[in-house]
């Protein structure tokens, strides 16, 4: 029963890990392969659904920390990691380091989705994994969250042409990043934070949504 009752939370991480990553890979399809999307996405909606049923459910997953004076430490540290990602990445792309134009409107939809992808894959997702030991969860999490981003865009109909190797690396150490951060502040707002400002800074030029926005 105790080994069960370790290893059922990370089979359902695996599970919902390997869902959306057919979800990402699929979802730019046309019918009827785009059922196939949909259809992965609801096994990990249910898990969610099955381990979130109540508000004490989802601050257990997402905050367990009880000092607000380290947690708005740790925040400001997520604020910081996020700025200095965001900087580095535009470097990467040959482009000023700060945005000097916008925000647009699509940097909402931007910011919304990165905090959405911290409460899966930090929030939902590295949780589970920490059944086994905290530092295996925080490389689960960036592990899976690289998974999803990679099937995103090598799907057939993916209209990009993007170096793969860098998205992997990149998304990988940001997810270390991330998910050391929730590990060690034991609340989702950190990596959120550092997200959300990532996105900020990286989307703001954006006058309308990229290609992988569904």
């Amino acid at each position: 029963m105790a080994i069960n009752k370790k290893y059922t939370p990370l089979s359902e991480a695996i599970l919902s890990s390997f869902c959306l990553m057919i979800f990402s890979y699929f979802i730019h399809s046309g019918f009827p392969e785009r059922i196939i999307s949909f259809a992965a996405l609801l096994v990990p909606a249910y898990i969610f659904g099955k381990n979130l049923q109540s508000l004490f459910d989802f601050r257990k997953t997402t905050w367990t920390l009880s000092s607000l004076l380290i947690l708005q430490i740790y925040n400001i540290a997520g604020f910081l990691a996020g700025m200095l990602l965001a900087m580095a990445y535009r470097w990467y792309l040959g482009i000023s380091l700060l945005p000097f134009s916008g925000p647009h409107y699509f940097i909402i939809a931007a910011c919304m989705i990165g905090a959405l992808e911290e409460l899966v894959f930090r929030g939902f997702i590295q949780e589970n994994a920490k059944r086994i030991n905290a530092p295996f969860s925080v490389f689960f999490g960036a592990l899976s969250h690289t998974g999803y981003k990679c099937c995103l865009f090598i799907a057939p109909l993916a209209a990009a042409d993007i170096d793969i190797k860098f998205l992997a690396l990149w998304t990988f150490g940001a997810g270390i990043v991330f998910g050391s951060l929730k590990h060690f502040s034991k609340s989702i707002s950190p990596p959120l934070i550092a997200h959300v400002i990532f996105d900020l800074f990286v989307y703001a030029e954006f006058v309308h949504a990229p290609w992988w926005v569904w």
